[in-house]
């Protein structure tokens, strides 16, 4: 037999690899999370358990040698309270098989979710002044529970005393889960809680190794214990961080419970983790969900998490999410479903200010948390270094990325250094090894302004991008540049704040243009709240620092005050609906900063928008007495996805039930109920006229007359009929209506308010009107 060519091999060599490249890619199993209609279980079924388990068994591709008992563990999860449905392993070809079973509504692929990472009580107003105070210690020393899906708890901080409380409440069927580092000890009457979650990123990545990390609802990251905290850290005397912030820290509901979920670890957080710690959550009795993390956007019907949120919401539960550190980029949002309250970032009126000193004489602004041995003498110039080769576009040697700076460069010397691409922390830690004594940290044109103060592990002072260009121009122009750093400590009393953080992640809202989204802003910039006793509070391996509370950045702390002020609300109003507690937090909430000024937005130093700030910055002490609020049932929003083009099998994963069916009530998306108004002018230019419903209810005094003011617009009138509304009895329920009528469309949207007044009460919806135009 003759030698076979070598271009012939080659090519059946291509042809096999390509082959049993597909094949094992075909055969390779992902997670995926089944929802499933219940009433569609077989007769010859008594358990839906059992019945999941069948159909997973039913379209599994058969294989020779594979393991039986892995075989049995394809089934993950399964899911009976938030909706129903499991998570399994599949293959591509088995899941394709499985959304055509009978029952199956939608089968959908893991999703990878990222984390969105004490003065914000008294900034908002939470301080307790005296017993009569609406929010005294007797009335939030509550049974509210609010459960925070996050990294865990670190139960030993002394946020988490139960020093006074009663005992748990009865409504509370959850558990204290032990593990290693976490016994049932862990948990008292603060903590009520604890669960870990893990089978989902187990499959996806495998075994956690427990000696590195705690496979229980113990917090080694510090984020979840900062979150929660946040929400309802009992109060805490002399709480800082390495002398930074010092004062009393507490929660925004200190008399709530928490119950801790942990559903992220090392490598992140997936779906089916964060969807069963959904379900326990329902199940266990929390009133709050606090869910400070997100998983980009896609449409209600392929949303997990927001299917999820709906279940919950039916159950009473207000759901608080993060809106992402995505901005400024427009459109940057997760978490947009219009039945969960999406935050967004503000600052406080408190600063860590530093400066840089230049050897020509110039003094720049900045901040910076840095508080160590390492300190640069006051006296003395010392010699500057920028590696970039201009002061506009960053390069790796600029950005201060690991193994781009030369020691022999830099050593001894202040390195500035590009923000982007590596942690804040990491570019110090960089410039550290290398040698290099101190560190500017210089924003670029995607942070303009906006500056976030890092605990630092040398001395380095963070600027913004002007004050960056001017350090970078004189760093390259002099032939032997020099500088200092100072740090100044804490100041309190800025001015303007709050501010539209520049990360806070954007509207508009594409899913639906008519739901207006974030719904608000909270504190979320260097916000002091507990941390782990495993990590530094710099995050980096190499820190070894221990703190007890940390200060961090990011909608991740957003959130929780929201979710802690909702708890309030629930408290004194226990009869309110989550979408109650919701318009009452929108409709109270201001547009304006300590001057008096409109809001900024940071990125800018424009005046935000109801893109950036969505109804305004959350305002506790208005929002326990709102005058009137715009409540929304489980079936309004059924009907609100009713006119979002959902196919009958795609509306089937909000019902639920299957008695659940569209019954129309509502004109158009815009007719949703909601306390923002978004009227949108389609392209056809024909239509001038959009006409929007509302419906509100009077909370405050029975007897009561409410007058409309309504912002003017460009190129557009506006109608509100009746123009007067008069309330005769608590609760009543009065309904207006909106015309908005072209005159000329407008390019850009606009914005402005429509406001109900009587005399005490403000009861203020953001407008929004929007010309589509053809791509």
């Amino acid at each position: 037999m003759g030698r076979i060519p070598v271009k012939w091999c080659l090519c059946l060599y291509l042809y096999l690899s390509s082959y049993l490249t597909v094949t094992l890619a075909g055969l390779s199993k992902k997670t995926y999370i089944v929802h499933v209609d219940n009433s569609a279980i077989p007769t010859s079924f008594t358990d839906h358990i059992d019945w999941y388990s069948s159909l997973v068994k039913s379209v599994a591709v058969s294989t020779e040698g594979v393991n039986e008992e892995e075989d049995e563990q394809r089934l993950i999860y399964t899911y009976q309270s938030a909706f129903h449905g499991m998570a399994a392993r599949l293959t591509e070809e088995e899941a394709e098989r499985l959304e055509g079973q009978n029952g199956v509504v939608t089968v959908l692929p893991e999703v990878r979710y990222e984390l969105h990472t004490t003065r914000s009580p008294m900034f908002l107003g939470l301080e307790t002044q005296d017993i009569t105070s609406v929010w005294s210690d007797k009335l939030t020393d509550h049974d509210v529970i609010v459960g925070v899906l996050d990294t865990g708890i670190w139960p030993e901080s002394f946020s988490f005393n139960d020093t006074g409380f009663s005992t748990v409440p009865l409504h509370w069927k959850g558990a204290c889960e032990v593990g290693r580092g976490f016994e049932k000890r862990h948990c008292n009457r603060k903590i009520v809680g604890a669960r870990a979650f893990y089978h989902g990123y187990e499959a996806a990545t495998g075994s956690i190794n427990e000696e590195k990390e705690y496979k229980s609802p113990r917090d080694q990251d510090g984020h979840g214990t900062h979150t929660a905290a946040t929400v309802a850290g009992s109060p805490v005397h002399g709480a800082n961080l390495l002398g930074y912030a010092y004062g009393t820290a507490r929660g925004m509901s200190p008399g709530a419970r928490i119950a801790a979920y942990k559903v992220c670890w090392t490598g992140g957080c997936f779906s089916s983790d964060i969807l069963s710690a959904v379900d326990k959550a329902v199940a266990d009795g929390v009133n709050v969900m606090s869910i400070s993390l997100g998983g980009g956007i896609s449409s209600y019907h392929r949303d997990s998490l927001s299917i999820a949120a709906f279940g919950a919401m039916e159950k009473g539960i207000l759901i608080s999410c993060s809106a992402g550190n995505g901005g400024p980029d427009p459109v940057s949002l997760t978490n947009v479903s219009p039945w969960i309250t999406t935050v967004g970032a503000s600052t406080m009126d408190r600063d860590f200010p530093g400066s840089v000193k230049l050897g020509s004489g110039a003094t720049l602004k900045g901040v910076s948390l840095y508080k160590g041995r390492r300190n640069l003498s006051p006296n003395m110039m010392y010699p500057m270094i920028y590696t970039g080769s201009n002061s506009s576009s960053p390069d790796p040697g600029s950005l201060c990325l690991e193994g781009t700076l030369d020691p022999q460069v830099v050593a001894g010397k202040i390195v500035i250094c590009d923000r982007g691409i590596s942690p804040r922390v990491q570019k110090g830690q960089v410039v550290k090894e290398a040698g290099g004594i101190g560190m500017i940290l210089s924003n670029t044109a995607a942070n303009g302004e906006e500056l976030v103060a890092d605990c630092h592990l040398l001395p380095a002072v963070a600027v913004g991008e002007k004050e960056g260009k001017l350090i970078k121009q004189y760093a390259m122009r002099d032939p032997k540049p020099t500088g200092n750093l100072a740090f100044y400590g804490t100041r309190v009393g800025i001015r303007p704040s709050p501010v539209v953080a520049a990360f806070s992640s954007r509207g508009p809202n594409f899913i639906s243009l008519e739901i207006l989204k974030p719904d608000l802003v909270a504190p979320g910039v260097n916000i002091l709240a507990a941390w782990t006793g495993d990590t530094g509070p710099s995050s980096l391996e190499t820190d070894k620092r221990r703190v007890a509370f940390n200060i961090l950045s990011g909608t991740s702390m957003s959130c929780p005050h929201v979710s802690g002020v909702a708890a309030l609300l629930k408290a004194r109003h226990p009869e309110w609906s989550p979408a109650a507690i919701k318009s009452a937090l929108m409709t109270t909430a201001y547009i304006h900063d300590n001057t008096y000024k409109p809001l900024v937005d940071s990125s800018t130093g424009g005046q935000s928008s109801p893109y950036d700030h969505g109804a305004g910055h959350i305002n506790p002490s208005r929002a326990v007495d709102p005058g009137l609020i715009y409540d929304i049932g489980a079936q309004d929003y059924f009907d609100f996805l009713c006119t979002q083009g959902l196919t009958r099998t795609q509306l089937v994963v909000f019902a639920k039930f299957s008695n659940r069916t569209c019954k129309h009530t509502l004109a158009g998306p815009s007719d949703l109920n909601y306390p923002a108004l978004s009227a949108v002018f389609p392209e056809d230019k024909k239509v001038t006229t959009v006409t929007i419903h509302r419906t509100v209810t009077n909370v405050g005094p029975p007897t009561s007359k409410y007058h409309v003011v309504i912002s003017q617009f460009n190129g557009v009138d506006v109608k509100v009929e009746p123009s007067v509304l008069s309330f005769t009895k608590k609760n009543q329920k009065l309904s207006y209506k909106v015309t908005f009528t072209t005159k000329s469309r407008q390019t850009a949207p606009q914005s402005g308010a429509l406001i109900w007044k009587d005399g005490v009460h403000k009861v203020r919806s953001p407008v929004i009107i929007t010309w589509l135009t053809p791509l």
